[in-house]
């Protein structure tokens, strides 16, 4: 529902007569400021924007692209970590490959390599050296 100048003037008018009636004993005076139209708001907050834009500088596009940004390096990052778990996982898994190749080792040279006592001299020999 619009209304024309006039029309918006009576109803102003109209709206002080009735304070000035309903609030005489808090003393309200018919110069109360009245409030703006939405219109003029949205103007004089547009131009505080546009002021402000050029006081701080950076715009909408700037402000996607760093957030772009910081959303590609925390994906980076997170991807990087998984890798680095995985590449754990992996030494783990060699670490424990080791020690079971050292107890076959021992398991093979108590077994075998010191039964068979020539072999067990010529073994030694290479691990003295």
């Amino acid at each position: 529902m619009r209304f024309t100048s006039a029309e918006v003037t009576y109803k102003r008018q109209g709206i002080q007569a009735q304070k000035t009636k309903v609030f005489l004993q808090m003393d309200v005076s018919e110069d109360s400021p009245t409030p703006e139209q939405p219109v003029d708001e949205l103007a004089a907050l547009r131009d505080e924007v546009t002021r402000l834009r050029n006081l701080v500088g950076p715009s909408e596009k700037s402000y996607e692209d760093l957030s772009r940004d910081s959303r590609t390096a925390r994906d980076a990052a997170r991807s990087a970590e998984l890798e680095a778990g995985r590449l754990r996982a992996q030494v783990v898994e060699l670490e424990n490959d080791v020690r079971r190749w050292q107890r076959d080792f021992v398991w093979f040279r108590d077994r075998v390599v010191k039964k068979i006592p020539l072999l067990g001299r010529i073994i030694s020999r290479f691990g003295r050296q």
